[in-house]
């Protein structure tokens, strides 16, 4: 037992107490100490191996002020004067300064306790980007963990590690593809009212190694609040499918015009058809290939901190990889309000689908306006502007009308 299967937030000075009173041992994801110590310069090194030993492995976590006795849970004792928030901005600078590379998605909380000391828990995300090493001062460490704590890390193990790594980020590039591939070819889990495709992808890093798969409790869960609803749909509906969770807008002669499939790695794909649909813009003209300026990036900031939140729901855990794709879009043009249109500006994309670089999602409460502004910006670019116009000078999203 460990406290992984509970989330953060939600751990109590009585969860502390139970690993306690069971005398939970120490494993390979949870560890206690006594006191947080991290003065020295010897201190300051081991607290960091005892941190990247968890992301080197499986990730856990660190519960400081339990007292460790024959390698179990020995006295919810405290921690002495701590103060939570000047805490946790050391050990986010010791990871910052001393730690390569940086491990992303770590987590603090600290548990109020009733004899007025507090207990902080550090939890340990398994890393992607490990192996992570320990350099400070001249000395370099990379550690691992098992049942028996930590442990160096031998040159085969260092090998596998950084091979693993390389790996990881194959399989989530492999799977966009396929799924891209799959869309331009028609083999959408559903059939679709349009051709011109506007593809979200969240992929959770976590994604490409975990062992089990999400359960239809948990594919339910994901969608509680409709925050899998699809982009620009007024109605919709969910269902299972032999990929996990389809959630899609109402069927008109038996075609929908956006979804989102939630697959059993959690990763996520939301597709919409509308947005990008050739449109009349004058009585006597063709439809004009036009990606609305204002609408598209609307969208999808409307409909990303639902997805994310659901992914956070179901304890899906950070980093998630976030891609957007343009599909069928030879020949379109970003249009624009006539006052911000420029002649040389109208530059017709180039290529049949423009896919953009990746970029990752390090933290639920970073603004989503932000997370997508790079996104928008290729977008944008290939369209031969410099980037959205929709940004204003301190980064936040305020289109133009």
């Amino acid at each position: 037992m460990s406290l992984l299967h509970l989330a953060l937030d939600s751990i109590s000075e009585g969860d502390l107490q139970r690993l306690v009173d069971e005398r939970i041992p120490e494993s390979k994801n949870i560890e206690y100490k006594q006191a947080l110590l991290y003065v020295t310069d010897e201190q300051k090194r081991e607290f960091l191996s005892d941190l990247t030993a968890f992301a080197n492995t499986d990730g856990g976590d660190l519960v400081l002020g339990i007292s460790e006795t024959e390698g179990a849970a020995g006295e919810l004792v405290g921690l002495n004067n701590l103060i939570p928030d000047e805490a946790q901005g050391k050990i986010e600078n010791l990871l910052r300064d001393f730690v390569e590379p940086r491990i992303i998605g770590v987590q603090m909380r600290a548990v109020a306790l009733s004899l007025g000391k507090h207990a902080l828990i550090i939890r340990m995300p398994r890393s992607f980007s490990a192996p992570h090493m320990v350099n400070h001062r001249g000395v370099s460490r990379f550690c691992g963990r098992n049942s028996n704590g930590k442990y160096d890390l031998d040159v085969h193990e260092l090998r596998l590690a950084f091979n693993a790594g390389e790996t990881y980020a194959e399989r989530l590039r492999s799977f966009r593809l396929d799924r891209i591939n799959r869309l331009v070819s028609g083999e959408a889990p559903v059939q679709l009212s349009g051709d011109h495709l506007l593809v979200l992808h969240i992929l959770p890093l976590d994604g490409v190694r975990r062992e089990g798969r999400l359960q239809t409790e948990e594919l339910r869960k994901a969608d509680q609040n409709f925050q899998l609803k699809p982009m620009n749909a007024g109605g919709w509906g969910q269902t299972f499918n032999f990929d996990g969770l389809l959630v899609k807008s109402s069927d008109h002669d038996g075609k929908s015009k956006s979804y989102v499939q939630l697959f059993r790695k959690g990763f996520i794909e939301a597709v919409e058809t509308q947005l990008l649909e050739p449109r009349q813009m004058r009585n006597d003209g063709p439809k004009a290939k036009i990606i609305p300026s204002i609408a598209w990036e609307q969208k999808i900031l409307e409909s990303l901190p639902g997805y994310l939140k659901s992914l956070g729901s179901i304890g899906i855990p950070l980093p998630y990889s976030l891609s957007l794709s343009l599909l069928n879009v030879r020949g379109f043009w970003m249009y624009a309000n006539p006052s911000h249109f420029v002649h040389y500006d109208n530059v017709a994309i180039d290529r049949d689908h423009l896919l953009t670089e990746e970029v990752l999602v390090e933290s639920l409460n970073e603004p989503v306006e932000a997370l997508l502004r790079p996104l928008f910006d290729q977008v944008w670019n290939a369209c031969g502007r410099s980037g959205s116009i929709n940004y204003d000078d301190d980064g936040k999203w305020r289109p133009r009308q």
